[in-house]
């Protein structure tokens, strides 16, 4: 470019009849090469400073990236270390369930034996599509648990959805545990709808405690709600 100015500078005081370039000329030249050398580096800084900003930012989205990818295989990982599926529900469902009863009693033990439940209620639906009470934990009343079909009562409404409930603010009062050191009014309530192979529910699990329960619980429930209708109806129709 400061050629360019050059040649057309001096082609321009030749066709004036100047040979020689004045003082002020080259002062001229010099002003607009200095000009351009400036200009030229800044154009040259801003380029790599360009390249340096978008070598940062790439590296920042890597980084983001390995980060965000090491949560989620952290979380992964401890979410498979919390439960093996098969391994608890085998530990939690009873093995013989010739006496529906004991079976129920048992099944409430391990629950609560593993989640820290403090009481335990186990029903089975029978032909009149009513579900009835069948086996308690740590459960103390004169009378015995009401009766409900699906839709009726707040389990009788887990029933028709067939999706567990897990509920950690129940209202003071829905539950008293009653012990040797006195009372107490669990606050957290998981509901267990126990669904047969052809999708109908059978059966229901409630468990009280006084700690909530984990979504990794939940689904662990919802999983064991299913095989315990299988088993249920494999025990029914052998």
């Amino acid at each position: 470019m400061v050629l360019l100015v050059f040649k057309f500078f001096h082609n321009s005081l030749l066709s004036a009849g100047i040979n020689k370039t004045p003082v002020w000329g080259v002062i001229f030249l010099v002003i607009i090469a200095f000009t351009g050398i400036i200009f030229y580096v800044l154009i040259l800084n801003d380029r790599n400073r360009s390249k340096a900003y978008l070598n940062e930012i790439d590296t920042l989205r890597v980084r983001i990236d390995e980060s965000k990818a090491k949560k989620e295989v952290k979380i992964e990982t401890v979410q498979k270390a919390s439960f093996d599926i098969e391994k608890e529900t085998k530990s939690i469902i009873p093995t013989e369930n010739d006496d529906i009863v004991k079976f129920g009693e048992q099944l409430l033990q391990n629950c609560s034996r593993r989640f820290q439940a403090v009481q335990g209620l186990f029903y089975l639906k029978n032909s009149d599509g009513i579900f009835s009470f069948k086996s308690g934990y740590a459960f103390y009343s004169e009378t015995e648990p009401a009766t409900y079909r699906e839709g009726e009562t707040l389990a009788g409404q887990v029933a028709k959805n067939k999706t567990v409930l897990n509920l950690s603010a129940i209202p003071d009062n829905y539950i008293t545990v009653l012990s040797g050191l006195g009372e107490g009014a669990p606050k957290c309530l998981l509901i267990v709808p126990i669904i047969s192979p052809n999708n109908e529910t059978i059966g229901m699990i409630e468990l009280a405690s006084f700690k909530s329960f984990s979504s990794e619980v939940e689904e662990l429930f919802a999983y064991i709600g299913h095989k315990l209708g299988e088993k249920l109806i494999q025990s029914t129709n052998p």
